[in-house]
């Protein structure tokens, strides 16, 4: 669960910390007040796109933390095969943005942005305000009946997904194979062409470095020679000699000359040991012209054949290993062709077996999802509902399989059923959202879910059943969400205020947890058509929160 959000500089928050609790967290807020804000913090540190626009002041850097409690034995584990390990069962998330910069780390560690959504996509689950609109798209639903079925599933369609990728490749291997007589001898004379000049080539490893290295020096010779004779000729004009016979003579009357005549010598002994390595290396320069048009020519043939496998020794052999197998192929063609076919038929079996196998698990499990699906609508006000998945074998196959999957739904006694996505309102599909997300919360095992406005298009009694469902979640999950409903409001194990105030020339959101005093006004407020926090609204706002925590239990 998540235990605290700490917000610095991000859109209309300046700063903010939030420390949410176990159970059923409610925002509630004056419209624009910046909840959606809120969410789109936890968003970004979830690993969401960072948009320039969300840094509030480009002078200073945007932060979101995250910390989490995590309890579940299986995601310490899948933490642990990703290299992340807790602290007493702490995962802290911290990423800052800056102009320039985009910072991510788990436990202080570097992280990157890929490995973060892997990691955090089994911590919370987002249900955004549309959402729901994912019910209207009938390729979705497949998704919610294999969630709900879990790791059976996931084994299966891991095996399909290196299947379907087998048979791709094998599919591509067939397809070389389509050519007439003309074309097959065309590739055979252009492979044999391509293969004689690399192996004729033989180019060794560093090869083109070495020679490269040798042309420039070769080219430079003349320069280098010229600067040699010259610098022995400085050195030879030097006469040393006669200044140590002069300065011998000197020492005979003063002692203290003597370091100075001996370092003299010793000067005289370095120049001449350098004039002779010097003369030594311009015989090292006298570069033969054939010599260096053998080297020029090599490296010149060198570069162009390279210039046709990205300049890259590595790649020009494995690219001569496979022109060296396609040209026996060729070679051999109807026997090869007979394998590719036998190969390609094969993978499909296996792969048309696999899915076969899939598609009678998920008829298998149909009927628990539909019977735990109806029983939840039910709850929520649909009392005359009928709830079924249409699975029928389509046309080819998928990494999904070969399975269409529909959501078939009556939502009024008499009617016939029809798809999902063709009956079902606004406020309908929220309610039916909500059914899933409960199904599912039990299956997946996410700790905390997030609602953004799961109320959209709901109002009386039936926000009244909403509240009551989303605390039965919440016995179980840590739940956070946003609702402009008293009913919802009511049922806050803890309830957050966020509201917008004008600090100098600035709007600044500000999030405050409520007391008990404070959340029958916010209550009031939201019960209240004018605005104003009479008795009755109050006496109103007070039943509804007593009502709500009698329906608790506590």
């Amino acid at each position: 669960m998540i235990e605290y959000l700490s917000v610095k500089n991000f859109a209309l928050i300046k700063e903010a910390h939030v420390d949410f609790k176990e159970r059923l967290n409610v925002l509630t807020g004056e419209t624009g007040s910046g909840k959606s804000i809120l969410l789109g913090s936890i968003n970004l540190a979830l690993g969401g796109r960072a948009s320039k626009d969300v840094i509030r002041d480009e002078n200073e850097e945007t932060s979101v933390t995250i910390s989490f409690d995590i309890k579940d034995k299986n995601l310490i584990k899948f933490l642990k095969e990703k290299e992340i390990l807790l602290e007493d069962g702490k995962l802290i998330i911290y990423r800052k943005i800056t102009k320039d910069k985009n910072v991510v780390r788990i436990n202080d560690e570097p992280c990157t942005l890929a490995k973060l959504r892997e990691v955090t996509e089994k911590l919370i689950d987002i249900y955004g305000q549309h959402d729901g609109d994912d019910l209207r798209k009938d390729i979705k639903h497949i998704d919610y009946l294999d969630d709900f079925i879990g790791v059976e599933v996931a084994d299966k369609k891991d095996e399909i997904y290196k299947l379907y990728d087998e048979l791709k490749d094998a599919e591509e291997r067939l397809l070389s194979f389509d050519l007439d007589e003309k074309m097959r001898l065309r590739e055979i004379d252009i492979l044999k062409y391509e293969i004689e000049e690399l192996e004729n080539a033989n180019i060794k490893d560093g090869e083109e470095e070495t020679l490269a290295e040798r042309v420039k020096l070769a080219l430079s010779s003349k320069h280098i020679v010229e600067s040699l004779n010259s610098s022995i000729n400085t050195l030879e004009s030097l006469d040393i000699s006669s200044a140590i016979r002069e300065l011998k003579d000197a020492t005979k009357y003063d002692e203290s000359l003597i370091k100075i005549y001996e370092g003299l010598i010793d000067a005289d002994s370095i120049i001449s040991d350098s004039i002779k390595e010097i003369s030594k290396k311009q015989d090292t320069y006298d570069i033969d012209e054939k010599e260096l048009s053998i080297m020029s020519d090599r490296l010149d043939t060198i570069r162009g054949i390279l210039a046709k496998y990205d300049n890259s020794i590595e790649v020009a052999k494995k690219e001569l290993d496979s022109k060296v197998k396609r040209l026996k192929e060729l070679e051999n063609y109807e026997e090869e062709k007979k394998k590719a076919e036998s190969n390609f038929k094969l993978i499909k079996e296996k792969l048309y077996k696999a899915c076969k196998t899939l598609s009678e698990l998920r008829k298998s499990k149909k009927a628990d999802f539909v019977k735990k699906i109806v029983f939840e609508l039910d709850d929520l006000g649909f009392n005359d509902v009928k709830f079924d998945i249409d699975i029928k074998e389509k046309d080819g196959v998928t990494r999904n399989g070969i399975d269409d999957v529909v959501f078939m739904i009556s939502l009024n006694k008499g009617e016939t059923m029809k798809p999902l996505s063709d009956i079902a309102s606004g406020g309908e599909l929220s309610r039916i959202m909500l059914s899933i997300k409960t199904v599912l919360s039990e299956s997946v095992g996410i700790e905390t879910l997030i609602f953004d406005e799961i109320d959209a298009g709901i109002s009386g009694i039936t926000a009244s059943k909403v509240a009551v469902k989303l605390d039965k979640i919440a016995k179980n999950h840590q739940v956070i969400l946003i609702t402009h409903l008293p009913q919802i409001a009511a049922m806050a194990d803890t309830h957050f205020i966020i509201r917008k105030d004008v600090e100098g020339d600035r709007t600044i959101t500000h999030i405050d947890e409520l007391d008990r005093n404070g959340e029958i006004d916010e209550i009031g407020r939201l019960i209240s058509t004018s605005g104003e926090l009479t008795k009755n609204v109050l006496a109103n706002a007070k039943e509804l929160k007593d009502n709500a925590i009698k329906s608790k239990g506590e």
